[in-house]
């Protein structure tokens, strides 16, 4: 039997959830959904949310409504295990550089990004790595006296807080993203902001999220501290039988990090291994039955301009692997999975592929 990365399916409760919003009252109300974007805007204390079904349209909605003009800059990270934005900023024609990133987060280095915040800078897009949210404290207070419209990209984050702020709280306007393999799974997103205006302009122009899906996400916030308490119990243990493995360092939280709610568990490779080799590693493993994901190489690499600037985001991004972590998963697969992944990290670090 394969070990999925992703969750085996919706529970029965969820999809009771997801029948009932298919008649009435619900069918093509949006009552699920403004039940929906209700719950965020308590739950983040944000005055405006809305529940859509595409996320990087509202980026280019919003960047064409904050009058950005084809001139100023955009300054983002170059990596994102979401789908990343830049394509899409580059066929709108707006201008965009990339800020390197921290080495064991993968969040923007605060450090090196003062530098990069030029008067041409109009819109910083910060994204919560992996679960992990940014140095906040430290990004808010480099732009306060900035003309810079500040993004939070929390696409990869749901619920977890920072210094008891949840992720989706520090932006002018935030984004949170479902997908296949977080703690909610589902698609489509969430848009958070505290401006009346930003809100009906996205409101006008974006479609809304279903019902349906509404449903199904708004089941499964009923049970996440339960997901929250196996994931956690997940983690412990693959972090516990991953130590001292020599070329693998597991992921870990930053201490401002007050409650973490984990979508994705991930892997460092150590500077020894490739891109090729940590390609060779994932083969194995799904070899072995054992569903991983490689973790994005960095957008510029992708673009054919490797930037000089963005060395720790290319030393780093092409040697993470992200492990399988959902409800579904138990103990014993977490002990086969870290068995598999010690004997292949191994015998490839030491320059054998004979297998």
């Amino acid at each position: 039997m394969i070990i999925s990365f992703k969750p085996h399916g919706y529970s029965k409760g969820d999809m009771v959830s997801a029948v009932e919003a298919m008649g009435y009252p619900y069918f093509f109300s949006g009552l699920k959904r403004r039940e929906l974007e209700d719950f965020f805007c308590q739950k983040l204390d944000r005055k405006y949310s809305l529940a859509v079904n595409d996320l990087t349209s509202a980026l280019l909605i919003l960047l064409d409504y904050i009058g950005l003009s084809k001139h100023s800059k955009i300054v983002l990270s170059p990596l994102s295990y979401f789908k990343h934005f830049s394509p899409y900023l580059r066929i709108s024609g707006y201008e965009y550089v990339y800020a390197d990133v921290e080495r064991w987060y993968l969040n923007l280095d605060v450090k090196r990004l003062t530098q990069m915040l030029t008067d041409d800078v109009k819109v910083l897009i910060v994204n919560n790595v992996l679960g992990i949210p940014a140095n906040w404290d430290a990004i808010v207070e480099m732009v306060k006296d900035k003309d810079i419209f500040l993004i939070e990209d929390s696409r990869e984050t749901i619920f977890t807080e920072y210094k008891g702020k949840p992720a989706g709280s520090f932006g002018y306007v935030s984004l949170l993203g479902f997908s296949d393999s977080s703690i909610i799974t589902g698609h489509g997103g969430i848009i958070l902001t505290d401006d009346k205006l930003i809100y009906e302009r996205l409101r006008e122009y974006m479609e809304p999220m279903d019902d349906i899906t509404s449903a199904l996400i708004l089941s499964q916030i009923k049970h996440i501290d339960e997901k929250r308490r196996i994931r956690e119990e997940l983690v412990n243990l693959y972090s516990q039988l991953l130590v001292g493995i020599e070329g693998l360092k597991a992921q870990f939280c930053p201490n401002y990090v007050s409650k973490m709610h984990w979508s994705y568990f991930c892997i460092h490779l150590g500077k020894r291994y490739s891109q090729e080799a940590r390609m060779l590693i994932k083969d194995l493993l799904i070899d072995d039955g054992i569903e991983v994901r490689e973790y994005p190489i960095p957008q510029d690499m992708k673009e054919g301009k490797k930037l000089n600037h963005l060395h720790i985001a290319h030393e780093v991004g092409p040697r993470i692997l992200l492990l399988p972590l959902h409800e579904d998963i138990t103990e014993e697969d977490v002990y086969f999975v870290c068995e598999r992944l010690k004997e292949h990290v191994v015998q490839i670090g030491a320059g054998s592929v004979d297998h």
